[in-house]
């Protein structure tokens, strides 16, 4: 079964270049082009589309704002972003797409997104969001993982923060929790604090590089990471952020 490949970009060039690039790999296909998100989302009500090259810059809406649309209207949709602005990968990241391409492409990076692309089509598919239970006293409390700001440890209490500020007490471990939220993309920045990798904005060392702290998406503490950490918080997201530099 083949890809079916949806290119939106508002640049002939790009695409051009694009489709040139695509048509050494076979299990794709590439079944349009459009040239705004407008245009795209008329292509996806009447055409069935596994895998979208999305340009984030674009007149009308754009690709991140489109991005969030399909992928709550078409979950099993596959994107990468193809953009002239990296700075803008990590808004785009929220999205959970497979990757993140700098213009012009390079193939040989092509080529190690497509295998990212090629894994990821064939494999069954996690799921964008579920619901866990948390042991808390009292009984069990149901939450989505995707409204799970934070999970901070205090003294010998472990607190599960809602993007809504509600903070419920779990007799639940770190380790355990760590372990569940794996799937999704949550990161030990410290042996207090585990975060969702998409809602991390920057990641700051002091004045002497001794310490740094990561800002989250509409949360106005800092969240500390420790040391140990930090190189492995920054490969991940460099991973998945071509373009993105941490210093």
């Amino acid at each position: 079964m083949k890809a079916r490949t949806l290119i939106v970009d508002d640049d002939r060039s790009c695409i051009d270049d694009l489709q040139v690039h695509l048509a050494s790999y076979p299990f794709l296909d590439v079944v349009g082009e459009v040239n705004s998100s407008e245009e795209a989302i008329s292509f996806l009500e009447s055409n069935r589309v596994d895998l979208l090259f999305l340009d984030i810059e674009m007149g009308g809406m754009d690709g991140i704002r489109f991005a969030h649309l399909a992928e709550s209207l078409y979950p099993h949709i596959l994107i990468v972003f193809v953009t002239g602005h990296p700075q803008f990968a990590l808004e785009g990241y929220e999205v959970h797409p497979v990757d993140f391409l700098t213009k012009p492409v390079n193939p040989i990076r092509l080529k190690k997104t497509l295998q990212k692309v090629e894994e990821r089509f064939l494999e069954t598919p996690l799921p964008r969001d579920a619901k866990i239970g948390l042991n808390v006293p009292g009984g069990i409390h149901m939450i989505l993982v995707s409204d799970i700001r934070l999970i901070e440890k205090k003294g010998r209490k472990i607190f599960v923060e809602s993007k809504g500020g509600t903070r419920y007490e779990t007799r639940e471990t770190m380790k355990r929790l760590e372990e569940i939220l794996h799937s999704f993309n949550f990161f030990r920045t410290h042996q207090s604090f585990l975060v969702p990798l998409h809602s991390i904005m920057s990641v700051t060392p002091d004045s002497f590089s001794r310490s740094y702290t990561v800002q989250l998406k509409d949360y106005d503490v800092l969240v500390p990471l420790s040391r140990k950490n930090y190189n492995d918080l920054k490969d991940k997201l460099q991973k998945q952020v071509e373009g993105l530099t941490i210093h």
